[in-house]
């Protein structure tokens, strides 16, 4: 289920099950029924604490043995709920000292979904006994776990419902030659889609409020099979490697579930020299696979600057499907077979290559450039030829099909980009933001909005890593007050439990998007708002935006976007007024004796008029 073949390129692909129906999963909306499919904790009866608060990811010491699965199963995938066999699952068993056992991944799916961990039971003559109630997943972000248990899963209408049984204290398996089959489990016939969603089976809940965990299996035999060898995936380098950043400048076709992709990539590179045997790794090599923060192995060549990388790495693995994600190289094409589906026009379908003769993967380091060479492609072409590329190619171990192509985007001259670009990690001056426009609900309902633009580089033009970066929002209510917006946490949902003056590019919130360079404002007619600023004949309010750039300590800001430039007239308007006094105010909000570095000027004329204006000293 975790991949499709070759689609048609410009469509969006529906996703379904096997048996055609589609349910989402979340377990992070509390309630007693699914509605429209948005939920799957369902109707749960009360079960007693019997989560031991403990999850065994070390295997165990012992004979290990290795299983293949047959059997049917409702699992979770992708935040969407799926039935059919479990046949592309696989499992462990270690066999040790006094007839204890341990199974690893237990339920079909879990592994993938919660991460490989053991349970442990016993042998009794022919049988397996496993103890319900052990821990399969904790996760802090609940403060809850994921236990083992029996249950039933049920359809009605579009809804998928869930009971547990709060009678059931263990599972039993029979152990039968080779096989080993999971007693007591059954489908019901008279189902709305038997088998494919109803049954008794073994599955899991979370402790915190007795939720669907994601997982139900029935008509389960293990078969024992020859276990299949773990490739290795880079996921730590030898200390002491120089390590240098370089933020992405390539291309990439993708494909997934809901179809075919193309477009800029973003984010970072590692690049890290281990400088006692000129050895190289790169994290991340693959944007589409960014998540995953496993490195590959390689040399460099210090006359030529040239990495070289040996194809055939693997990105990931998982142990309870047993594939993983590949590093190679390919090439991707565009193809019509005419109007199949008869709508009059041609159908347009991707294809692609894996180039086993390519046997490494060449870059380059040239002054503050990193260059992926030897690649062809523009997703600035007209269709379809943007979907024509060859480059660095990944895909799924066990059939081969494709995820994604990366590349060096061609210039206007049609020569090739830079791969990624030396990010500037030291202390850097961020180029100034910009404050491009400010959405006034006025008397409408709703919330109003500030748009800026994040810069992107310091103010040399280097690259910047967006990771150091926080912004500042700033207020001149036209009435002489100028100070920095104040985020309430309970109306811009930081999870932090202070509000904020200051908001980093890591932190997410609902309300505020900084990777989307926007800000709901919260300002609205409803009661308990007020404006932030107002701006008429009579008031000059103003919004502005600054950024910081902050590394290891040391911090740099840049000047302040005011969505007016008002400082003109403001001159204009109080030239041959008489001043009553001057205030300062740092990026903090706080006032100075005297102006310091990037200070915000409030003078305040006899009139009762006020004029705010940045200064740097």
């Amino acid at each position: 289920m975790k991949k499709l073949s070759v689609l048609l390129v410009a469509a969006v692909v529906a996703l379904g099950a096997s048996a055609g129906v589609n349910f989402k999963a979340t377990h992070a909306v509390k309630s007693n029924k699914v509605i429209n499919t948005e939920m799957t904790k369902v109707n749960p009866k009360s079960f007693k604490e019997k989560a031991q608060m403990r999850v065994i990811t070390t295997q165990p010491e012992g004979e290990l043995k290795s299983y293949s699965r047959e059997g049917n199963c409702v699992y979770v995938s992708s935040g969407n709920i799926y039935a059919g066999s479990q046949d592309s699952f696989r499992s462990d068993i270690v066999y040790a000292e006094d007839g204890v056992v341990y199974i690893k991944n237990i339920l079909a799916g879990c592994g993938a979904q919660y991460g490989d961990s053991w349970v442990e039971g016993y042998i009794e003559g022919n049988e397996i006994h496993v103890p319900l109630g052990q821990s399969i997943y904790w996760s802090d972000y609940y403060g809850a776990d994921v236990v083992l248990a029996m249950g039933t899963t049920y359809v009605e209408g579009t809804s998928l419902y869930f009971d547990v049984d709060d009678r059931a204290d263990e599972a039993v398996y029979i152990i039968e030659g080779e096989t080993i089959t999971l007693q007591g489990t059954y489908a019901d016939p008279t189902g709305s889609d038997y088998p494919a969603y109803e049954g008794y089976g073994l599955s899991c809940y979370w402790t915190d409020d007795d939720s669907f965990g994601g997982f139900n299996e029935w008509n389960t035999v293990l078969t024992e099979r020859e276990p299949v060898v773990t490739p290795t995936v880079i996921t730590e380098i030898p200390e002491g490697c120089q390590v240098y950043q370089y933020y992405r400048n390539s291309g990439y076709i993708a494909n997934s579930w809901f179809g075919i992709y193309n477009g800029e990539t973003d984010g970072k590179i590692n690049v890290a020299f281990d400088m006692t045997n000129g050895d190289v790794y790169i994290q991340n090599p693959a944007w589409w696979h960014d998540s995953y923060e496993s490195w590959v192995k390689g040399t460099y060549d210090w006359m030529t600057g040239i990495i070289t990388i040996p194809t055939g790495q693997y990105l990931s693995w998982s142990d309870a499907y047993e594939y993983g994600v590949v590093l190679g190289w390919g090439s991707t094409y565009v193809y019509t077979e005419g109007d199949e589906d008869g709508d009059g026009e041609d159908d347009y379908y991707m294809g692609y290559e894996i180039d086993d003769r390519t046997t490494e993967i060449q870059l380059m380091i040239d002054d503050d450039c990193l260059w992926l060479l030897g690649t062809e492609g523009d997703i600035y072409a007209e269709f379809p030829d943007n979907y024509n590329a060859t480059g660095m190619l990944t895909y799924w171990s066990d059939d081969l099909s494709m995820t994604a192509i990366e590349f060096c985007n061609r210039d206007e001259y049609g020569y090739a980009e830079p791969w990624g670009k030396l990010v500037n990690v030291a202390p850097a001056v961020p180029a100034d933001p910009t404050a491009d426009e400010w959405y006034d609900c006025g008397d409408e309902s709703g919330f109003s909005k500030f748009y800026f633009t994040l810069p992107e580089t310091d103010v040399d033009g280097n690259p910047i890593d967006p990771e150091y970066l926080s912004y500042i929002i700033w207020i001149n209510d036209g009435n002489g007050s100028v100070y920095q917006f104040t985020f309430p946490a309970e109306d811009y949902t930081f999870d932090l439990e202070e509000d904020i003056d200051e908001v980093y590019y890591w932190l997410y919130s609902s309300a505020v998007d900084f990777h989307d360079y926007y800000i709901y404002m919260y300002r609205t007619n409803e009661d308990g708002y007020e404006p932030l600023f107002v701006r008429d004949e009579d008031h000059d309010g103003n919004i502005g935006i600054q950024v910081f750039y902050t590394v290891n300590g040391e911090r740099n800001a840049s000047n302040i976007a005011w969505l007016y430039d008002v400082q003109s007239s403001v001159n204009e308007m109080n030239a041959g007024k008489t001043v009553a006094n001057v205030r300062f105010f740092n990026v903090a909000g706080q006032e100075i004796a005297q102006p310091e570095g990037l200070t915000i000027k409030v003078t305040t004329y006899t009139d009762g008029t006020t004029s705010a204006v940045k200064v740097v000293k």
